[in-house]
């Protein structure tokens, strides 16, 4: 009786050995030394093309606002940057100041000072900046976005918290633009019809539903300018869902709000385009219907925390009474 229950007793011993030696898994995000491994480092940009990161990017460069607005969310800071946009008080306000600036221009900075910065990761615009990754390749990764819609832009914030072991930040703030997503279509009434429009010239283009914006207009109120069909023109490569448009178009749906941003443009294009004879015809002129919007949350953003500012924007705009503050 008594080998019996030795013979049972080492069983179980043995048992429970090889449990805890094979058993337990380790995180998959760490290797033994603690550092992430490579298989959590690895991402598909917008041009299908697969990196495989050495260690996690504390050193960013951001070539786009996308990427700061990603950053600013996350709580972490890009090395350098090629614009102005993280100086809004929404982003990083008067310490963007401080970041390293990329010279050149929007369609081809200077890789000279991007090699300068020593990234760990640089973030780029799709047909902006794909042509920058054989000159980079002995510099740092090209990870080239593209959001077509705010799922693409929740997409982003998640990867490049996923890569740089913030994804609770980036769970907390998705969560956060959600949820005012949400309240703001649970109260808007929802019959007003509008349109964004945007340009320097009255050679204008507007945001279609299937644009970024646009998927985000769609929801809070009407947006009766539906997805451009096959062959259809496009505005921009780095603006999916947009596409040129005429005063004489927007006349046959006449909207009853525009919401205009201009950019780059010597006056605003709301006046630009009130010398032609269609514009008084249009009805959110006659109702005073017409506001020239923020380009920077409204196109230039592209990320979660841009869209909420202007989700707050426009609401407030199209809603007053119902929208007299910015929801939370």
């Amino acid at each position: 009786m008594k080998q019996h229950l030795l013979r049972v007793y080492l069983l179980l011993l043995v048992t429970m050995l090889a449990i805890a030696a094979c058993g337990s898994p380790s995180a998959p995000s760490s290797n033994t030394n603690g550092t992430a491994s490579t298989t959590s480092l690895t991402f598909t940009d917008a041009t299908h093309t697969t990196v495989t990161l050495s260690k996690r990017p504390a050193r960013i460069v951001c070539l786009v606002s996308l990427c700061e607005d990603i950053l600013a969310q996350l709580g972490l800071s890009p090395v350098a940057v090629n614009d102005t946009f993280g100086q809004d008080s929404h982003f990083f306000g008067s310490r963007a100041k401080s970041f390293m600036t990329i010279g050149g221009t929007f369609f081809q900075p200077d890789v000279e000072d991007i090699a300068r910065a020593n990234p760990d990761l640089v973030i780029g615009l799709a047909n902006v900046d794909e042509n920058l990754r054989s000159a980079l390749q002995p510099i740092a990764p090209l990870y080239i976005m593209n959001p077509a819609s705010y799922n693409d832009s929740i997409f982003y914030l998640k990867d490049i918290g996923r890569l740089t072991g913030r994804s609770a930040q980036a769970n907390q703030a998705t969560q956060r633009f959600l949820h005012k997503l949400a309240a703001y279509q649970a109260k808007s009434p929802g019959n007003k019809s509008v349109l964004l429009l945007y340009g320097s010239d009255v050679n204008f283009n507007i945001f279609t539903a299937a644009s970024l914006p646009g998927s985000v207009l769609s929801r809070v109120t009407s947006y009766p300018w539906p997805a451009p069909g096959p062959g259809a023109p496009s505005a921009s490569d780095h603006e999916p869902g947009a596409i040129p448009y005429s005063l004489e178009k927007i006349l046959a749906v006449n909207p009853d709000v525009l919401f205009i941003a201009s950019v780059g443009a010597a006056q605003p294009l709301s006046k630009q385009l009130a010398s032609s004879p269609v514009w008084s015809q249009l009805k959110a002129v006659q109702t005073h219907q017409v506001y020239e919007v923020n380009p920077a949350y409204y196109i230039f953003g592209r990320g979660t925390e841009s869209l909420s500012l202007a989700l707050d924007d426009a609401m407030h705009k199209l809603y007053p009474d119902i929208f007299p503050t910015p929801l939370t």
